[in-house]
């Protein structure tokens, strides 16, 4: 070793200084090109540092949502059809008299009222009254028109279809699921999701089956963009024309390497 050092060393005493300058310029450009390969090529560092992602459920543009389950009525609170009972008083015969009387030092608590009574500027004249009264007699409008109308039926969110993912060429987990609100648009939604970290990984929709050869993948597919966190829960809008019959199989797909990580059969509910 020491011999072919004093060797090398020897050699390059002979040389020019030009011949020095252009030497140290390429290796000084090689290193350049090997760091820039390292960390912005292949990226090596991406796979030890785990990007994370904690998406709600997508919400619609019916404004149906993932994650709003519709409100339940508070039971403990009085309705109209369903009035609070009045509480018995002293006076009552259904009331135990227990003797005592009300005096002025210990005032009867006033019932509390359900509605503001008019503002100034909101009296009628009987005038007024008097001609409103007339029209509606007129028209033939009874005092009182009731109206009962049923809620109107809002989209509801529910899961079309679903699958695992399974490893392929990293360790690849979780669940996917296809979300739909019955108007057309749907999500790819993914939970408890986990796979390795690396360069321009992206989502696919693949015509090719799960356990089909990697180069399969790229053949017929839609790109769903890139992949928002190789770790945590993310959503992915699927094209409305897509036939999810054809293109059923979900890919995390390295477009730099054409490397699949991971991918998921997706089965109709």
């Amino acid at each position: 070793m020491k011999r072919l050092i004093s060797r090398l060393w020897g050699w390059l005493k002979k040389l020019s200084v030009r011949a020095k300058v252009l030497l140290a310029v390429l290796l000084a450009t090689l290193s350049g090109f090997l760091i820039w390969a390292v960390f912005f090529w292949f990226a090596f560092q991406t796979y030890f540092i785990d990007d994370k992602v904690d998406e709600a459920g997508p919400v619609f543009d019916s404004g149906a949502a993932a994650d709003t389950p519709l409100a339940e009525p508070d039971a403990t609170t009085p309705t109209a059809t369903e009035p609070a009972a009045p509480q018995p008083t002293a006076g009552d015969s259904g009331a135990p008299d227990s003797g005592a009387t009300t005096t002025a030092s210990e005032p009867a608590t006033a019932a509390p009222t359900t509605a503001a009574g008019p503002m100034p500027g909101d009296e009628l004249s009987e005038e007024l009254v008097a001609e409103m009264d007339e029209a509606m007699e007129e028209l033939g409008m009874p005092e009182e028109q009731p109206v009962t109308e049923t809620m109107p039926d809002m989209p509801q969110v529910r899961v079309e279809a679903s699958g695992e993912f399974i490893r392929r060429s990293h360790p690849t987990q979780g669940q996917v699921d296809v979300l739909g609100d019955g108007t057309g648009q749907r999500f790819l939604r993914f939970e408890d999701f986990r796979t390795d970290n690396g360069p321009d990984l992206n989502v696919y929709l693949s015509a090719a089956p799960p356990d089909a050869p990697a180069g399969q993948f790229d053949d017929d597919f839609v790109d769903l963009g890139d992949l928002k966190g190789n770790v945590g829960s993310q959503n992915y809008e699927i094209p409305r024309d897509l036939d999810l019959d054809v293109y059923s199989t979900v890919v995390i797909w390295c477009v730099r390497f054409s490397v699949i990580f991971g991918a998921a059969d997706l089965v109709a509910s």
